[in-house]
């Protein structure tokens, strides 16, 4: 759990942020290299079936080699290399996903150009052989590394080059090559802007509002709060003690379970050797001991039953699971919830946690409403000393769903740092007037009641170039991301294959 709380967290992170910066990526990471980039994480990842992250268009984004994102992951783990950092466990997921975004993003380019009929011009190709072995350090060709490559490999990387650069003449057309040719000022690539429009994108950030605010973190929930829902609920925390051997296929079991009842092979033999251990550490103590655990293991909640009518050293019959076929074995007796427990309370809070956030945020929505009559009848400051919640007072920003580059955005700490994602958030707190105070609202992990104390309007210069091809960017990749062709399934998948990865070790 600590895995997923850890992946979670940057899977945050990373989807909150501009998704341009990673298109820009796209284009620096596309070194052609004639031997072919290192399977970075062939070793960490192998296994017998590929994994499946996503699709485009109904073309699946699978991790196996040769594929586009398998060469993806690879080339961006170089580029990690090359500049200094390190490749381990802590940046599998940020390569991975940058990975996953720029195979979503090619794929959905491509296409495109495809459509058009454009064809890369030979003579393209050839100058990307040649800048292939060339001495960045000399400017020189190597004659010497072209004659050494075989003709497999040169054919390999004209392929690639040909690939890469119907990528780019997409993204050059759009949004232009970076460090743009120009002609008299205006750059031969990407789309052209009046000054009218840069003078009103700009005249949209004029608005600014600024506020004091309060956030009730959903961080500090109780555990009183949680011990009164474990009461409650006592039948999801009843603890089993079990041990679990998990197969892919229903015969492997169904053999397996002849073999154990035969004595030809022990249950703790056949969990240490034979099992995936999905549920399981490398003994085959079954991991989620508590009730609703195992019932989040089983593809039928039914099969619960057979469980339960297990005596302590018996063995089950083939119970089919979610991720495979389970033969279970009772190490102990059932045993209630003891809610004086810590270990159980804070089982209980990570149930809530998962599974019954709104019971959460509804608590503090309660004291929140309290917190505003109290406000409505003294005052904002004289409520936060009676509440001993810490009032924040946020500088004037203007409406800017997505942090646009073009704007000023909120402060990326404070209670509304995760404004930017959350248009409700946004028309409840610009819909106040001066000195008004809202009603409590979510945001991000936090129940926040604003003021507002002040509405400007700002003398603003026009959007710059950059500024526009950035915004750009952002709107393009949230249209593709958006769109029903894009099936994102990452995370998940992720979880999974290290978590079959950590079970291999």
């Amino acid at each position: 759990m600590d895995q997923e709380n850890k992946i979670t967290e940057q899977k945050t992170k990373k989807d909150s942020s501009k998704i341009g910066a990673v298109i820009i990526l796209v284009i620096s990471a596309l070194v052609f290299l004639p031997f072919g980039a290192s399977a970075v994480f062939q070793s960490i990842f192998n296994k017998q079936k590929a994994s499946t992250f996503g699709s485009y268009n109904g073309k699946n984004i699978t991790y196996e080699p040769g594929t586009k994102f398998f060469i993806t992951v690879s080339n961006l783990a170089q580029s990690y290399q090359a500049g200094g950092y390190k490749v381990d466990e802590n940046s599998y997921y940020r390569i991975m996903r940058e990975a996953f975004y720029q195979t979503v993003i090619n794929m959905a380019f491509t296409d495109s150009v495809k459509k058009s009929g454009y064809i890369v011009p030979k003579e393209a190709v050839n100058r990307f052989v040649i800048e292939s072995f060339t001495d960045p350090s000399t400017g020189k060709f190597s004659q010497k590394a072209y004659n050494q490559t075989s003709a497999v490999d040169l054919e390999k990387l004209r392929k690639d080059i040909e690939s890469n650069l119907v990528y780019k003449r997409y993204f050059y057309d759009l949004f232009g090559a970076g460090n743009e040719v120009s002609f008299n000022g205006t750059p031969l690539y990407g789309l052209k802007r009046s000054g009218a429009e840069k003078k009103f994108l700009a005249s949209m950030g004029a608005e600014k509002h600024s506020f004091d605010a309060v956030a009730f973190s959903t961080a500090n929930f109780p555990k009183e709060e949680a011990v009164k829902f474990g009461k409650e609920n006592a039948e999801k925390f009843i603890k089993y003690d079990l041990s679990v051997i998990t197969v892919d296929d229903e015969q492997e079991a169904k053999a397996l379970l002849k073999q154990i009842n035969g004595n030809e092979i022990t249950f703790a033999d056949a969990a240490s050797e034979k099992s995936q251990k999905y549920y399981s550490d490398a003994e085959g103590k079954n991991a989620g001991a508590y009730r609703y655990q195992i019932e989040n293991m089983l593809d039928n909640v039914d099969s619960l039953a057979e469980l339960e009518k297990l005596q302590k050293d018996e063995i089950s019959a083939i119970i089919k699971t979610k991720r495979g076929y389970s033969i279970f074995k009772c190490d102990d007796s059932v045993v209630a919830a003891d809610f004086e427990d810590s270990t159980v309370q804070d089982a209980v809070l990570g149930y809530i946690n998962s599974n019954e956030k709104s019971y959460i945020e509804n608590y503090f929505l309660e004291i929140a409403e309290n917190f505003v009559s109290e406000a409505a009848i003294s005052s904002f400051d004289s409520a936060c000393k009676k509440f001993n919640v810490e009032k924040s007072e946020v500088q004037p920003f203007p409406v800017n769903y997505g942090s646009s580059s073009i704007y000023s955005s909120v402060s990326e700490t404070g209670p509304l740092a995760r404004i930017a994602s959350n248009e409700d958030a946004y028309k409840t707190a610009f819909s106040l007037k001066q000195d008004e105070i809202s009603s409590p609202f979510i945001l991000g992990s936090n129940v926040v009641v604003l003021k507002c104390t002040g509405i400007q309007t700002d003398e603003v210069e026009d959007a710059s170039e950059t500024e526009i091809r950035n915004a750009d960017l952002n709107t393009a990749n949230s249209a593709l991301f958006a769109n029903p062709k894009v099936v994102d399934n990452f995370f998940a998948t992720y979880i999974t294959l290290m978590s079959e990865n950590k079970n291999r070790k």
